[in-house]
């Protein structure tokens, strides 16, 4: 009987594909420009556009079939990336024509050029294509135990971030005391430290940091709470919820069909799921407050969870998140947009009309 051999399979560095890109999208816009602008005539500015313009539909194209990233749950759409491409050579040509009104050569303004491109695509793909939920959990396993109350002290965050974090819990408590009723058996699955919990209800938290549940225990924000490496596989015996929250979670986890019918087992048949997730469209303003701050705290703050996007792998509109439930057996039965950031959702395991 032969022996079972395990293969060591080797991948690449990410880093490397995204040089090589880099490297293949700047050696055809200077072929493209080149080619128009030296041997055909055409006007520089009109040749560096169609270089550039040329150089991101590579890009777009490498970058899906080449640099695949299991954690990347959402690549920009072709027309999203064709109108975004068109104005990027566009700003690439007035750029160029910059240098050029300045007396400097076309080819060093050229050079020049391609070098702030580079930067600024450097700068956009390391926003939208390096979250790691893996990565993102580690840290999290090893974050203080009032992490979460951390973020609503003035004197350890900004004011802006205090009054955000704040608010959410206040509408989050409002939230989940509109649905609970007394009796009712309820966990919260990634609880962290359950701030929403202000009334002190029989609250069963579920998180992968344990010190952040037994602050939670102690300051009685939570009746009970379970350790568990993998919010998939709780423990929890099933069909005993009569309610599940889910604040701000769903977009980390990165086996998400397994953590939804995880709650679909642990819910009883007539019970109701309560979910907050970022409102997180492209260039929305939850898109642009939470880069600005993942930028500042992990580039000049140095927080690895923040470099990797505190792993925010999933990006949720009102039509995805029904999608997402919908393909684990759960029916999203209304939803709603809080302060123009986060999507407040209830769903249940049976198709309701929506409100």
């Amino acid at each position: 009987m032969s022996e079972h051999v395990v293969v060591q399979r080797w991948r690449h560095p990410a880093f490397l594909i995204f040089i090589l890109g880099g490297l293949l999208g700047a050696i055809i816009n200077i072929a493209i420009t080149v080619l128009f602008a030296d041997q055909l005539l055409v006007n520089p500015l009109i040749a560096f556009f169609l270089g550039t313009f040329l150089n991101q539909v590579f890009h777009f194209i490498y970058y899906n079939v080449v640099y695949v990233n299991k954690e990347v749950q959402m690549k920009t759409s072709l027309s999203i990336h064709l109108f975004l491409s068109f104005w990027v050579s566009i700003g690439s040509s007035g750029l160029l024509w910059f240098f050029l009104r300045n007396q400097i050569s076309f080819h060093l303004s050229l050079l020049y050029c391609l070098i702030i491109l580079a930067l600024s695509n450097s700068l956009l793909n390391r926003i939208s294509t390096f979250s790691s939920a893996k990565i993102a959990e580690v840290e999290y396993k090893e974050m203080n135990e009032s992490y979460y109350e951390d973020h609503t002290n003035v004197k350890k965050v900004s004011k802006f971030r205090a009054w955000y974090h704040r608010s959410r819990y206040e509408k989050l408590t409002k939230f989940v005391t509109e649905y609970f009723r007394v009796g009712m058996k309820m966990a919260d699955f990634g609880c962290g430290n359950c701030l929403w919990n202000i009334r002190k209800l029989p609250v069963l938290g579920v998180d992968i940091n344990a010190k952040m549940l037994r602050w939670s225990k102690r300051k009685k924000l939570l009746k009970e709470y379970k350790v568990c490496k993998d919010l998939a596989r709780t423990g929890i015996k099933s069909k005993s919820l009569d309610l599940v929250l889910m604040s701000e979670v769903l977009e980390h986890v990165f086996d998400q069909a397994d953590v939804l019918k995880e709650v679909s087992r642990v819910m009883k048949d007539n019970g109701t799921f309560l979910i907050t997730v970022p409102y997180d469209f492209f260039l929305g303003p939850f898109f642009i407050l939470f880069n600005l701050n993942c930028l500042y705290m992990g580039y000049i703050r140095g927080s690895v969870y923040h470099k990797y996007r505190c792993g925010h792998i999933h990006h949720f509109t009102k039509k995805r998140l029904k999608k997402a439930l919908e393909q684990n057996g759960l029916f999203l039965n209304k939803i709603f947009v809080v302060n123009g950031l986060l999507l407040y959702a209830v769903a249940n395991k049976r198709k309701l009309k929506l409100i």
